[in-house]
């Protein structure tokens, strides 16, 4: 594959020399459960829906995984079943590796790899989870060169860190001392962090790394998240890609809720996300694929969660294709383009609406949760209007009203929400 690098322009990550979309489904366990046909199945899938990467933990999950028979283990188990970091598994990464080769040359997916899930560093939330789990420091530090070791010729997209908040200045120490260690043996992997909700990313963690992941993830009270946790990434500088990694996954349950979350919620937060300026791609996640689930196992984060399908029903949620249009329309309309522009919303209709516009203005979008008229502060004569119906992935005829410097949008004959795309032609 060619190497991918960030854009001077800091909004977007290129393969070559062509604008590279970050668009990533999620199997955390990939190296730990599948075969290498149902990994060939999987690849083959997602490639066809125009994902451009897939995410993977190097490490099992251990508080949130399948619990099955013929597991694969990264590190030999003591008595208690606990992994014995002096004793790594030669075939579990010779493994690793080749699933990375066959996602990289023979499907062209590139793999975000995250390093050190946080059960594995001190001090942080997993790692009180399975305190058994958190690595002494010389351990941790060969597994680090056996990763750059394993994978850096390779070139996947390697994530220090896994759903931290890094608030524990520990744990943060062991990130950077890893992100500085991989940047100087795999110098041509990007790095980043793949971060929790509410996360607080340290300056020295941020300088080290060449992008963003935020994540909203699955909690009713984190929804504006999707569009907030934009704000201090966007206000960082110099000016980095940055991508919504981990909006709520579909069919995962609504944590402090009820029920489970429909694509129509994905769909929505992954909009919204972009829309807010995390424009350099987008992460899905089927609740079930990314844990390869499979009926005869035991999911160990069942409760809020709520128990999995089983992971080829999850291959096939619809959600994926709502992913799969707005994949072509992040290279259509080179999306990495927008920033906020909330302000250009009239009549407030901004505490509903999200609106993102280049700072030339020749590219505006807005997207509308429901069916309703829209003002947008800003004439749009000289630009092309394309309409979406977002659930039935159909373009749909804009309605617009010029006058007084402003443009009124009629309202659409859709059901559910929609895309408005204007971009100039003269």
């Amino acid at each position: 594959m060619s190497r991918l690098t960030v854009d001077p322009s800091g909004t977007h990550l290129r393969l070559g020399e062509a604008f590279f979309p970050l668009v990533m489904d999620t199997a955390w366990s990939s190296f730990a459960d599948p075969g290498e046909e149902e990994w060939r199945s999987y690849l083959a899938t997602r490639r066809l829906q125009g994902f451009t990467c897939v995410a993977v933990s190097v490490l099992p999950i251990l508080h949130d995984r399948d619990e099955r028979a013929g597991s694969r283990e990264p590190f030999a188990l003591d008595g208690a079943g606990h992994p014995d970091f002096g004793r790594p598994d030669e075939g579990y990464f010779a493994q690793a590796r080749e699933f990375t080769r066959i996602a990289h040359e023979e499907y062209g997916l590139r793999l975000l790899l995250v390093v050190l899930w946080n059960n594995y560093v001190p001090g942080t939330w997993a790692a009180a989870r399975t305190p058994y789990a958190v690595m002494p420091d010389r351990h941790r530090r060969a597994y680090v060169e056996r990763v750059a070791r394993t994978f850096g010729d390779l070139e996947p997209v390697i994530a220090v860190g896994g759903d931290d908040n890094y608030r524990v200045p520990e744990a943060n120490s062991a990130y950077v001392e890893a992100a500085a260690h991989l940047r100087e043996t795999a110098p041509r992997c990007l790095l980043t962090t793949h971060s929790a909700p509410h996360a607080d990313l340290p300056d020295d963690l941020a300088d080290a790394l060449d992008f963003f992941c935020h994540q909203s993830g699955h909690d009713v009270r984190n929804v504006d998240l999707a569009w907030q946790q934009a704000v201090p990434y966007l206000a960082r500088s110099p000016r980095k890609p940055l991508l919504a990694a981990e909006p709520a996954y579909e069919q995962h349950g609504r944590v402090n809720g009820h029920g489970r979350w429909s694509r129509d919620d994905v769909r929505r937060a992954s909009w919204t996300s972009v829309l807010a300026g995390a424009a350099a791609g987008i992460g899905y996640g089927a609740h079930g694929m990314w844990m390869w689930h499979s009926p005869s196992a035991r999911f160990t984060s069942g409760g809020a969660s709520l128990e999995p399908y089983p992971w080829p029903t999850a291959l096939g949620f619809p959600g994926a294709l709502d992913i799969s249009l707005m994949a072509r329309l992040f290279v259509d309309h080179r999306l990495y383009r927008l920033t906020p522009a909330q302000e250009l919303l009239a009549d407030g209709a901004g505490e509903v609406l999200r609106l993102g516009a280049s700072p030339e203005r020749d590219l505006l979008v807005l997207y509308l949760p429901y069916s309703r008229d829209a003002e947008v502060l800003f004439d749009l004569r000289g630009h092309r209007l394309t309409g979406w119906d977002l659930a039935e992935r159909a373009p749909v005829t804009v309605d617009p009203v010029f006058g007084n410097g402003r443009t009124r949008l009629r309202q659409l004959p859709s059901l559910s929400d929609q895309l408005v795309v204007a971009e100039r032609t003269r």
